[in-house]
């Protein structure tokens, strides 16, 4: 039982992930077909994991609800909002629009799903302000580049920021929105690329920890 609940998985993870690695490097239709077939697998595997995810959320919240947990009636609105985009969308055979008519699908995704995103989104950004409070506050040299770049950006994007540039620095023949470019081209980009690469390696040594047996979490505690 050991051997089958600490090594056969370990060995499993390690002939896929090693077979699935050497396919991309394998200019051979057995490869390619090898690849296509693991595509599929995992799409079947992603309906699964999303199942059991949606079954968990309900399980979850159906426990709030029996046993009267603190903003319970929260999880209420859980279980009657699916029901509200899915029976239409059942009904309606997932269209919004049928012969120029909108179904019950398109009007839960207009009227609810539409108010409720845009809500949502009003919630968040006093979050959003109360973040960037945080990470304005000018502790290095690093902090106040950020908070320049940012500056000039918020500047550019309202009537009153433009006025107030060209007063000021109009003299200098650079209009704010050529600046605001120069900023999301050059230096932006500059990070973004930064940050992408460090994901990647990240990525890379992670995978190979898992393949090779080094990460074993999802194992569980045991």
């Amino acid at each position: 039982m050991k051997i089958i609940k600490n090594y056969l998985p370990l060995a499993m993870v390690m002939v896929m992930g090693l077979l699935m690695l050497g396919s991309y490097y394998v200019p051979h239709k057995l490869s390619v077909d090898y690849v296509e077939q693991m595509n599929k697998w995992e799409n079947i595997v992603f309906a699964f994991a999303f199942l059991l995810g949606l079954l968990s959320l309900f399980v979850s919240h159906y426990g709030k609800i029996r046993r009267r947990q603190d903003g319970w009636g929260y999880s209420i609105f859980v279980f009657v909002g699916f029901l509200i985009m899915v029976v239409p969308s059942l009904i309606s055979g997932g269209k919004q629009m049928v012969d120029g008519q909108v179904t019950g699908l398109g009007w839960s995704f207009r009227y609810v799903y539409n108010a409720l995103s845009a809500t949502m989104f009003a919630v968040l950004a006093f979050y959003i302000v109360s973040t960037a409070y945080r990470s304005f506050r000018i502790k290095s040299a690093q902090a106040f580049v950020l908070f320049v770049a940012a500056f000039i950006l918020i500047l550019g994007k309202v009537p009153l920021g433009q006025m107030a540039w060209e007063s000021v620095l109009g003299w200098t023949g650079y209009g704010i929105d050529r600046v605001i470019e120069w900023i999301m081209s050059v230096p932006a980009v500059a990070g973004k690329r930064g940050i992408m690469i460090g994901i990647a390696i990240g990525a890379i040594v992670t995978s190979l920890k898992i393949i090779f047996g080094i990460e074993r979490q999802y194992m569980g505690k045991d």
